[in-house]
């Protein structure tokens, strides 16, 4: 006979634990890693929400079927070593992978704001770079600038190194501080009334934005957003040069 309560015990124990343990996970994914909103702009936390929830339901369900208060300590505590296993092997996969999708730069070149995620750079290429770019940040991404090459040889190895796919913005060595390039920022952001007039859905979103930031709307400027999905775009603050709004809007 089914021991029906035993096995709806051991499904909600399992459960409660495979939870709390997600929950942690989650906070880190959704709250540092990816947020607001390059979560809606890079996606990329789809396979961990997969992952959670197949956990979420898997896991449990199976302490369900092999939980029997019948079998002997040492059963109960392979099958739940396999179980754990397998449940852990598969939630540190979808972890790993939303972890190399992550942004950790936005990186300002020429005249737009490249989202750089972790997978883009090559750990090789954080050897050269200044010390506070040896690592890829853990706490959300980081606003950077470039100093471009001044050597001749080294701005023609560049420039192949750009045709072959690896350019400034995923090459640590060549980052600064973004208020170092906040003059070439200044020169290159353009008012809001252009995307109003290219985009005129946006200007509701404009406005929202404007009102939320206390910013008349004719002071804040623009620059185009480059992702690995397509272009959003940032409204930035007319003093400092920073993004304060993300929008959901492709400027070209």
């Amino acid at each position: 006979m089914i021991a029906w309560r035993e096995k709806t015990r051991a499904f909600a124990v399992h459960f409660l634990v495979t939870l709390l343990f997600t929950a942690s996970a989650a906070a880190l994914v959704f709250l540092i890693w990816f947020p607001d909103p390059f979560q809606q702009m890079l996606g990329g936390t789809q396979l961990f929400e997969v992952l959670v929830i197949c956990d979420l339901g898997l896991g449990p369900l199976a302490s369900f079927i092999i939980y029997s208060s019948k079998k002997s300590r040492r059963a109960l505590l392979f099958d739940y070593a396999v179980v754990g296993s397998i449940q852990l092997a598969a939630f540190f996969y979808g972890l790993y992978v939303v972890a190399n999708t992550r942004p950790v730069y936005v990186v300002f070149a020429v005249d737009q704001l490249e989202v750089v995620t972790a997978g883009d750079i090559d750990d090789a290429d954080l050897a050269p770079a200044p010390e506070a770019y040896r690592k890829r940040p853990i706490w959300g991404p980081q606003l950077v600038g470039i100093q471009r090459a001044a050597d001749p040889k080294e701005r023609t190895k560049m420039l192949f190194s750009g045709l072959a796919g690896k350019d400034y913005p995923v090459l640590p060595a060549y980052y600064v501080p973004y208020e170092q390039n906040l003059p070439q920022i200044r020169q290159r952001a353009s008012p809001v009334s252009e995307i109003e007039k290219r985009h005129p859905d946006a200007e509701p979103l404009i406005s929202k934005a404007a009102a939320q930031l206390q910013i008349p709307v004719e002071k804040l400027v623009w620059l185009r957003v480059k992702h690995r999905k397509g272009f959003w775009t940032a409204l930035l603050d007319p003093k400092t040069g920073r993004p304060v709004r993300w929008l959901p809007v492709d400027p070209d």
